[in-house]
């Protein structure tokens, strides 16, 4: 048997089986579907036994005391539902509302003392006072002090520029 009839063979298993569980994956589908129709069914007509059977208890037609319990729990149940149905309306109406923004915290400016008077010079009369070092600017959103021409504050990061 030569390469090429064995691959053919060996397609040809793979294509039926391939047919066979397809087939299979429909029919369980269909029936899977026709067993949910009919449980859904069932469970239609066990609720309508039971309601007709609270109808008639509630006009004195039906006195069964096994069924007390039952019928009670049920309208407790019934009750519960509609505290929930009132409360999933209630949050339901409610609608989005935009809070007013917090005012901006104004921090408070450091005050630097002025530096000590810089000595004179040698005496002569062309002698000036040392420059004083240019003061300390302050971060506008978290008030830390930040060197003259930064760009940035270095503790929040804050855009001074």
């Amino acid at each position: 048997m030569s390469f090429l009839d064995r691959i053919s063979k060996g397609v040809g298993k793979a294509a039926e089986q391939a047919k066979f569980e397809a087939d299979k994956l429909v029919r369980v589908n269909r029936l899977g579907a026709e067993v949910s129709q009919l449980a859904t069914e069932a469970e239609r007509a066990t609720a309508a036994i039971g309601t007709k059977v609270m109808e008639l208890r509630s006009a004195g037609g039906i006195q069964v005391p096994e069924l007390d319990a039952l019928i009670q729990r049920v309208e407790g149940l019934q009750a519960q539902v509609a505290a929930k149905r009132a409360e999933l309306a209630q949050v339901q109406a409610e609608k989005f509302e935009v809070a007013a923004p917090p005012p901006p915290v104004v921090p408070a400016k450091e005050v630097t003392p002025p530096p000590p008077a810089a000595p004179w010079s040698s005496g002569s009369p062309n002698a000036q006072p040392a420059p004083a070092p240019a003061p300390a600017s302050v971060c506008p959103a978290c008030g830390s002090a930040v060197e003259p021409g930064a760009k940035f504050c270095p503790s929040c990061g804050q855009k001074l520029v």
